[in-house]
């Protein structure tokens, strides 16, 4: 389970998003296998005054609070296999991720402003997916 909680902790951090906390985990267990859900909270950066992206160091400071996330302390000084997450992000094409934007329900519409923001993370993070993994790192250092 440890590749799922690391893409899993990797996908949290680079989309903002607070809410799979110790106390709050929202994420179903099976056997080996695990399924995550409620993103409501995720991509508020343009909320957040002094918002630093997922790629600059600093980034995902708030990560590093005990209980902030349901997998950094299980992750902590393991040998983690960061080149799947890597390839996993590379391979996200511009088409797939504009496509993202047309399942929001049309109900959302008045929110295109931040479904495009939530876009415009998703590229941004794929094009600097090494910066941050590195910052990814660094907090389960």
């Amino acid at each position: 389970m440890v590749p799922m909680a690391l893409a899993t902790f990797a996908f949290d951090a680079i989309i903002q998003n607070p809410d799979r906390r110790s106390g709050n985990p929202n994420c179903l267990v099976r056997g080996d296998a695990f399924r995550i859900f409620d993103h409501e909270l995720a991509f508020a950066h343009g909320l957040i005054l002094g918002w630093k992206p997922p790629w600059v160091p600093g980034g995902l400071q708030l990560l590093e609070q005990p209980g902030f996330h349901i997998f950094r302390r299980e992750l902590r000084g393991k040998n983690l296999d960061f080149p799947a997450v890597r390839e996993s992000w590379k391979h996200l094409i511009d088409s797939r991720i504009d496509g993202y934007a047309d399942v929001v329900p049309a109900e959302w519409a008045q929110a295109a402003t931040d479904v495009a923001g939530a876009i415009t993370l998703i590229k941004s993070a794929r094009d600097r997916i090494d910066d941050c993994l590195a910052e990814i790192q660094r907090v389960l250092a």
